[in-house]
C-alpha cells in the first residue's frame, strides 16, 4: 500500500504491507484499511485508487505484488509520438525557453505558453512557499495521456508539460504548458484544457505554506 500527500500525514504512514485473502479486491483493501487506520473511514468516498500506476475501481481484483494506492483529490521525462511529446517532473527550475524551442517546428502557425506560479496570498493568507508532492510514476504516466489526447484531438505539432515537484517558494513556475499548432485557436483550447486535465486527475498534492507558520494542503 502506498499512501500520499495528505493521506500520509493523516494516518502518519507512506507504506504498508497488507496481507489479504486470494481473489481480493480493492473494496477488501479499504475494508482492512479502515481497521487499521479510522481516521480514513469518512475520508475514503472521496479518495480514488491506483493499482501498479492505473486508476483503477474498488471492484478490482489483487494479485501478489500489486500496489495499491489511495489517491486523494489533486491539486504534474518521457519522450512519445516520436518526440512530438515531451513530459516530466522535476525538482529543478523549469526551462521555459527550452520548451519554447522543443515545440518549434515549421509547420506551426502559432505556439501557446502557459505557466503557472507560486502567488503570494491565498484564502486571504500570506504564502511563503508551496511544496508539490506527486506519486511520480503514476503522474508522469497521467501526464503523457494527457499529451497524447491533446495531440490528436486538436492536431497538434508538439506538446511538452513539465511539472515541479518539492518546495517552491512565491514567483517560481510550478508548471509549464506548451504547445504548437498550425492555427492559434488549436493551440489556446489545447493548452487550456490541459491544466485543467492536470488539475483533474494527475496525482500531484499542493500543500501551502504561509508566514504565520501555519501550512494546509489544498482540496484535502
Amino acid at each position: 500500500m502506498r499512501f500520499l500527500g495528505p493521506v500520509k500525514d493523516l494516518i502518519d504512514c507512506e507504506e504498508r504491507f497488507l496481507d489479504l485473502p486470494q481473489g481480493s479486491s480493492v473494496s477488501t483493501a479499504t475494508e482492512v484499511l479502515v481497521k487499521l487506520f479510522p481516521a480514513l473511514k469518512d475520508r475514503l468516498p472521496h479518495y480514488r485508487f491506483a493499482v501498479n500506476y492505473e486508476y483503477a475501481s474498488e471492484e478490482t481484483f489483487l494479485a501478489d505484488g500489486d500496489e495499491l494506492a489511495i489517491i486523494p483529490p489533486v491539486s504534474g521525462g518521457t519522450v512519445a509520438e516520436e518526440t512530438k511529446i515531451f513530459v516530466k517532473l522535476t525538482s529543478e527550475p523549469i526551462d521555459v525557453s527550452g520548451l519554447l524551442s522543443y515545440v518549434a517546428s515549421p509547420k506551426a502557425g502559432a505556439i501557446v505558453l502557459f505557466v503557472g506560479t507560486v502567488r503570494e496570498f491565498s484564502h486571504g493568507k500570506s504564502v511563503v512557499a508551496l511544496t508539490y508532492e506527486a506519486y511520480e510514476p503514476m503522474a508522469t504516466k497521467e501526464l503523457r495521456h494527457i499529451a497524447e489526447e491533446m495531440l490528436q484531438r486538436w492536431q497538434l505539432c508538439k506538446v511538452a508539460i513539465v511539472h515541479r515537484v518539492g518546495t517552491l517558494l512565491v514567483g517560481e513556475i510550478s508548471v509549464a504548458i506548451v504547445v504548437s499548432a498550425s492555427h492559434r485557436a488549436n493551440a489556446f483550447e489545447a493548452a487550456r484544457y490541459a491544466i485543467e486535465r492536470i488539475k483533474e486527475i494527475v496525482p500531484i498534492w499542493k500543500r501551502e505554506h504561509f508566514t504565520d507558520g501555519e501550512s494546509q494542503w489544498v482540496n484535502s
